[in-house]
This record gives structure tokens, C-alpha cells and sequence, in this order.
């Protein structure tokens, strides 16, 4: 079974680390200008407007560049979510082969070391996707946590 192209990618691996930094700084920008809100009596107008407008343009392009890691990460989720399919169905499979193999082997097609040696195998097959299927849980919980806090901000 092939993992379509999706390497193996560890938690940060997909985008959410770098994504982290700029969730942190959006938030400092909106609780900057919120400050300068309630500070707008202390200055003049023009620079009120000056600096709301260099923060407000930050901002703008932070919510620029979360968007484009954010539709990456939507992209990546969904990659895990088919892939994770695909594994289970071939671990639905695997169990579905051993126990053909089971009855073959009580119906006399294979001896005791086939029925074994062939078992052994598709048993190993089955706890590799098992394992890959624990390792791409794990990150589409971290993805998906990322993508919560991209929402929820």
C-alpha cells in the first residue's frame, strides 16, 4: 500500500510550527490596536491613523499568510483522512486474509508451515498499517488542533 506521495511527516512537519508564530503575532497586532484604541485621546489624529494603519496593515498580511497556511493545512487534512481510509481498509483486509487462510489451511490446502510462514506475513502486514495508522492519527490531531486555533483566534 502506497502513502500517495504523503511521506511520514511528524507533527510540525505539516505546517502548524510555522503557523504558531504567526497566530502569536496576529493576536499581539489585535491587542496593539485595541491599546491604541483606548489610547486614541492621548495622541493627535494624524498619528492615531498613522499608527492604526501600520498596524492594520500588518495584520492584513498576517491574515494573508495564515490564510495560505491555512489552506495547506485544510489540504493536508484531507490527504490524511483518505489515507488514513486507505489503511484501515487494508488492515479490514488483512484480517479478512487470514481468515481465508485460517479455513484453507483447516481444509487441508496448506500444511502447518505454510499455514505459519504465510500467517507470520500477513499478521507483520497488518501491524505495519496498524502503526501508520496510529502515526497519521496522531498528526491529523495535531492538524486538526492548528487548524481549531486558526478558527477559534
Amino acid at each position: 500500500m502506497a502513502d500517495r506521495g504523503l511521506s511520514e511527516k511528524k507533527a510540525g512537519e505539516f505546517g502548524g510550527d510555522k503557523l504558531m508564530p504567526l497566530l502569536d503575532e496576529r493576536s499581539l497586532f489585535k491587542e496593539r490596536i485595541r491599546l491604541l484604541e483606548s489610547k486614541r485621546d492621548e495622541v493627535s489624529e494624524a498619528v492615531y491613523l498613522r499608527v492604526k494603519a501600520d498596524y492594520t496593515a500588518k495584520l492584513d498580511n498576517l491574515n494573508g499568510e495564515i490564510d495560505r497556511h491555512a489552506k495547506t493545512l485544510h489540504a493536508t487534512r484531507h490527504d490524511y483522512r483518505e489515507l488514513l481510509d486507505q489503511l484501515r481498509q487494508a488492515v479490514d483486509h488483512g484480517r479478512r486474509s487470514l481468515e481465508e487462510l485460517k479455513i484453507r489451511f483447516a481444509l487441508g490446502e496448506y500444511n502447518r508451515q505454510e499455514y505459519e510462514t504465510i500467517g507470520s506475513e500477513k499478521k507483520v502486514k497488518i501491524d505495519y498499517y496498524r502503526e501508520k495508522i496510529k502515526t497519521y492519527d496522531a498528526n491529523l490531531q495535531r492538524l486538526e488542533g492548528v487548524l481549531s486555533q486558526i478558527s477559534g483566534v
